[in-house]
């Protein structure tokens, strides 16, 4: 079998036509590597570029929703008042604040098609926002973050993910009420 290149002008009527040797096997399996490589490459670079990375989006998103502060969808509910607005937001059993804590205010968010309950409280002297979502996917059991003046916290408790942001010169003391010792 010989092959006949496409761009070459057909045999004048009387000439022989020009036949080539075929293209040896291992060039035409490199190029196809080399295609092949270079597409797989190309793929991987434009997720990373085009698709915006999403671990700690949660604390990110709960960080900038505490600088904005309100408006609140409810405002000073009581406790049993908080418990059945956090249920029709999130569902049942999701992890509350601690009794007695003074709660501020209360409104609902979307974060990745998800809803999310964010709540505001007043610890000591302190305003922490404290958010509550279903946990999804692998997480860090512990997230800790500094940005500025305000420190966040995540934390899963079970299929919950909760973060609280709060002042960083303070941290100890609201976290150690949110989250215990």
């Amino acid at each position: 079998m010989h092959l006949v290149e496409a761009e070459d002008v057909g045999p004048i009527e009387g000439e022989e036509p020009v036949v080539l040797p075929p293209r040896p096997p291992h060039r035409r399996v490199s190029v196809s590597f080399v295609f092949t490589v270079s597409v797989l490459i190309g793929t991987v670079v434009a997720i990373y570029l085009l698709l915006p990375a999403r671990h700690d989006l949660l604390v990110t998103e709960a960080i900038e929703h505490h600088r904005e502060g309100g408006p609140w969808e409810i405002e000073s509910p009581s406790e049993d008042a908080l418990k059945g607005w956090t249920i029709a937001v999130v569902g049942k059993d999701a992890p509350m604040p601690p009794p007695g804590t003074h709660v501020v205010g209360a409104r609902q968010l979307v974060i990745l098609k998800r809803r999310t309950a964010l709540i505001r409280l007043q610890v000591g002297d302190d305003q922490v926002s404290y958010l509550v979502a279903h946990a999804r996917g692998i997480q860090s059991e512990r997230i800790s973050r500094d940005d500025g003046d305000v420190h966040a916290e995540q934390r899963v408790k079970g299929k919950w993910t909760v973060v609280a942001v709060g002042p960083t010169a303070t941290e100890k003391a609201w976290s150690h009420v949110l989250f215990g010792p």
